[in-house]
């Protein structure tokens, strides 16, 4: 008799589990089938000894495991560090050439006359189109730099 219960109580224990996707795409499973389009989907009872799972590790596989997932989360972590590492470097060279160019911007303005050095090392001033293309360019650089 406890043998016809047995199997009767495992079956009325087993829940039916339906699966629909919604609108957006979005993928639900649900014991009730509310949705129309939900389909009930068939859940495989896995056990230990069904042949369905894999064997027990060996100690030495596990070690060799766990120095795998290790290894791969050192390097994870590596990644990372050197990928702030150069954001941050890129920030602090903004900031530096950001800083530079408002000086030359900063120094060209204030300036009575801007010069040019010649092949011999000799100053050349510009001339008034030279002078408002050099300031232009000046201010690109700020532009480039600071935002």
């Amino acid at each position: 008799m406890t043998f016809m219960v047995m199997p009767f109580l495992s079956n009325a224990y087993a829940a039916t589990v339906y699966k629909w996707i919604d609108e957006d795409g979005q993928v639900h499973y649900g014991s009730r089938s509310d949705n129309e389009n939900a389909k009930e989907i068939e859940i495989k009872n896995r056990y230990i000894d069904s042949g369905n799972s894999t064997p027990p590790l060996s100690a030495e596989e596990r070690v060799n495991k766990q120095k795998r997932f290790l290894n791969a989360l050192e390097a994870e972590n590596k990644a990372i560090a050197e990928e702030k590492r150069k954001k941050k470097e890129q920030a602090e060279l903004k900031i530096s050439r950001c800083n530079a160019s408002r000086d030359q911007l900063r120094r060209a303005e204030s300036a009575s006359a801007l010069y040019d050095l010649d092949e011999k090392g000799d100053r050349i001033l510009l001339n008034k189109k030279q002078y408002e293309q050099a300031m232009q360019q000046a201010r690109a650089r700020v532009e480039k730099w600071c935002n």
